[in-house]
């Protein structure tokens, strides 16, 4: 799927991070792989959870991914879910789930200062740099965009928003339907205005959902499934999706657009994806590119 994206024109291929809670391939052992097979396509943890591991080595891995793949890395990176599934996998991995939002802030401090190829010397926690530096240092000397998770569900908490003033250099978001985006990029705007970081045309990443089908019925009932069955349902179900004939999806996808999102992850649902990309590629891409 990363070769075929590729080679016909996408932007982006992205994975997502799970260790003990969902089947998924590791992010960053993975995209080092995609890098070696790709040429053009940026690189994207959709999203990446640094709670879960520790700042100084989790530096070193991203700036090694970024070096080899000369530039193409950007980090989505999320808090996790707050539920009891997500506090056990924080167990699973020695990690504190109650601090997971604080680890996240204190990750990308540690990465930045490291990134600058200067000796850095801090303590906080477990954390002890006494002159330390690493290598190799991302591939861009700012290092890799950041984008913070930012209003997932419709939820436009303010916290989330300031850490984007402070620590993000764009949003990634999911289950958020179209017309929701318009409120999304205005307050990320006003968030980074407030610090001193105005980006009028900052990165908007909507993480979304397709499944191609003739029979919009038959897509919503395929998508339901396994939504169902890899998720639980419930809240992965809300959105703007993209279910049927490459008119219905054409039409849903140019709705986030309209609204001020810059990017788009789309996730196929089934056990077909391949074939989904393959389909997308020649019946909604041009359409987009339009």
């Amino acid at each position: 799927m990363a070769r075929h994206a590729d080679r016909e024109g996408y932007d982006a291929v992205w994975v997502g991070d799970s260790i003990v809670a969902k089947p998924r391939l590791e992010p960053l052992t993975t995209l080092a792989y995609l890098a070696g097979i790709t040429e053009r396509v940026r690189l994207g943890t959709a999203v990446l959870l640094p709670a879960l591991r520790h700042p100084v080595v989790l530096a070193h891995q991203i700036g090694n991914v970024d070096q080899i793949s000369r530039g193409r890395l950007v980090l989505g990176l999320g808090v996790g879910w707050s539920l009891p599934s997500a506090e056990r996998e924080w167990a699973a991995c020695g990690a504190d789930h109650k601090r997971r939002v604080r680890r996240l802030e204190e990750h990308v401090r540690i990465w930045r200062m490291l990134w600058r190829g200067e000796p850095v010397n801090y303590q906080d926690g477990d954390v002890e740099l006494t002159d330390h530096t690493v290598g190799p240092l991302p591939w861009n000397a700012e290092g890799p965009p950041v984008l913070i998770t930012a209003a997932n569900r419709g939820e436009m908490l303010d916290a989330q928003f300031d850490r984007l003033g402070r620590l993000g250099d764009g949003i990634i978001t999911t289950y958020v339907h179209a017309e929701e985006c318009r409120l999304v990029r205005a307050r990320g705007e006003a968030a980074l205005a407030r610090h001193g970081r105005a980006r009028p045309n900052f990165p908007l990443c909507v993480y979304t959902t397709v499944r191609m089908d003739d029979d919009p019925r038959a897509a919503e009932q395929v998508t339901a499934e396994f939504l169902a069955t890899y998720y639980g349902g419930g809240v992965h179900s809300r959105g703007t999706m993209g279910l049927g004939p490459a008119d219905v999806v054409t039409a849903a996808l140019e709705r986030y657009a309209a609204a001020g999102v810059s990017d788009l992850c789309i996730r196929f649902v089934g056990d077909d994806q391949l074939a989904q990309l393959e389909r997308f590629t020649a019946e909604v891409l041009p359409a987009l590119r339009d």
